[in-house]
């Protein structure tokens, strides 16, 4: 397996633990060995009173926060973007498509895409609501119409960034070499799109981790309250209700794995990440070679992939995190998944024992 380069805009700086800062990013280059320009101006620390509206929006200011450029592009390419529609566009056209006509916004004397991860940075931005469309990132950067054209996310924001055209072309080039670039087409979206109520901001992420059924006595009877390895945002597998759809996904095909395709039962552990620093990108490779190559930190067997997605047989796009023996935390969650696609609470951590008690009857 040849190993695929890091995203454009990860830079020698970034694996040397000088983070470069994702607000006006630097010009991407195609090679990781190349130094980046240096970034037009540091971040400043958020206003106390800003409230990020979505979980997209935690991630990208404490990304921003720890100048965490890799995590904050990474965020970016999975997430779905609203879109300011051009009155002259035509009815039920997206980026890409006959009849889409761009619209674009002067910034600085230059062209500008604007983009917003929700209803109130646009509204931060415009000081009104306007006609809209939902469009995937990396489905947004694949249509890119003009490298003379830059890019904004919420500008003016703590959860803000500016990438130059040329950036966002090697961006799309990389989720094209990587397999990312034809994972989901765009999802069809109402003009304008209606927003539903944004979630909690101040509630942790959850977080999920598979257990194969031989492995889950561990928790359950020797009450084991820790996790390691790869792990993911669980509202992003939601939709892998099976262990044969969890299997494929998330790469546990892996040599001497004790999971099975055709198992008829699954276990997942979920828990809020309360310390979002302890969930690191696992960039790397399945050798030294291919790991300096992601200029990363983690060597695994196949089918990894090292460049923060899961390895889906499919080509779905989840985002996957590593961590090191954490302690999971009072009221974690262990739950059975079946082949026929049901799901059951089985048990809650108390952390104070600790043990983990069964819940209903099994």
């Amino acid at each position: 397996m040849a190993a695929a380069s890091a995203p454009p805009s990860q830079s020698r700086e970034l694996a040397a633990g000088t983070p470069t800062q994702p607000w006006d990013l630097p010009a991407a280059s195609v090679s990781p060995r190349r130094e980046p320009a240096p970034p037009a101006h540091r971040p400043q620390p958020p206003p106390p009173d800003f409230k990020p509206a979505n979980d997209v929006e935690k991630t990208l200011i404490s990304a921003a926060s720890e100048g965490s450029t890799d995590t904050f592009l990474s965020t970016l390419l999975l997430a779905k973007v609203l879109l300011p529609v051009s009155p002259v566009s035509a009815d039920g056209t997206r980026p890409g498509e006959p009849g889409f006509a761009w619209l674009t916004e002067t910034i600085d004397g230059e062209p500008y895409v604007v983009v917003f991860t929700s209803m109130d940075r646009l509204k931060d931005h415009l000081g009104e609501l306007i006609e809209t469309i939902d469009v995937k990132f990396m489905q947004l950067i694949k249509a890119w119409p003009d490298p003379a054209w830059s890019f904004a996310v919420n500008p003016s924001t703590p959860v803000g960034a500016k990438l130059p055209g040329a950036q966002i072309l090697a961006l799309a080039n990389w989720a094209a070499d990587v397999g990312l670039g034809d994972a989901e087409e765009l999802e069809p979206a109402s003009r304008p799109t209606k927003k539903g109520a944004a979630g909690d901001p101040s509630q942790p992420t959850i977080m999920q981790k598979a257990v194969a059924p031989s492995q889950v006595d561990y928790y359950l009877e020797r009450g084991y309250d820790r996790v390691s390895g790869f792990v993911q945002r669980a509202n992003e597998v939601a939709h892998l209700d099976t262990p044969a759809k969890l299997y494929a996904a998330l790469g546990l095909s892996y040599a001497g794995s004790a999971f099975r395709r055709d198992a008829d039962e699954i276990y997942m552990l979920r828990w809020p990440a309360y310390r979002p620093s302890l969930y690191r990108i696992p960039y790397g490779g399945q050798n030294e070679p291919a790991m300096r190559a992601m200029e990363g930190w983690v060597i695994e067997r196949a089918p990894f992939r090292g460049n923060g997605f899961a390895p889906s047989e499919s080509g779905g796009v989840i985002a996957e995190f590593k961590v090191d023996s954490a302690r999971l935390p009072h009221g974690a969650q262990l739950w059975r998944v079946t082949a026929g696609g049901a799901e059951k609470l089985i048990a809650l951590l108390d952390a104070d024992a600790p043990t983990w008690r069964k819940v209903g009857d099994e």
